[in-house]
């Protein structure tokens, strides 16, 4: 079985993988960090698409989100609603929201995915 690694980053990680018919999309976070959750959470998905398209799939195809918050009780609700306007209201995936530390204070989200390709 092979396996397919794309944006490689240095010698860390792959930021997307392909293996037995799966994309696994690395952790993610903002680039530009002085945005709030909104603008953050959309530069994610954004990113998203971009390596779903690397990977030869998209959103409709995703299996399962795992989304970590810097303060799930202040910013639940506006990724949400960034979230729901993105994602195919038919082919919503399995998805575990929690809150966590970041590795820089101003990162407020993180979201890493796994897709059917």
């Amino acid at each position: 079985m092979s396996i397919q690694r794309f944006e490689k980053n240095g010698k860390r990680l792959s930021h997307v993988l392909v293996h037995n018919g799966v994309a696994y999309v690395t952790g993610q976070v903002p680039t530009d960090r002085t945005q709030d959750i909104a603008g953050q959470t959309k530069q994610l998905l954004d990113r998203m698409d971009h390596l779903l398209e690397v990977a030869g799939t998209d959103k409709s195809k995703i299996l399962f989100a795992q989304i970590w918050l810097k303060n799930i009780t202040r910013d639940f609700a506006a990724m949400n609603q960034a979230w729901e306007s993105w994602i195919p209201e038919e082919a919503l995936p399995a998805r575990a929201t929690v809150e966590a530390n970041m590795a820089a204070e101003e990162i407020l989200i993180e979201i890493a995915l796994q897709a059917a390709v």
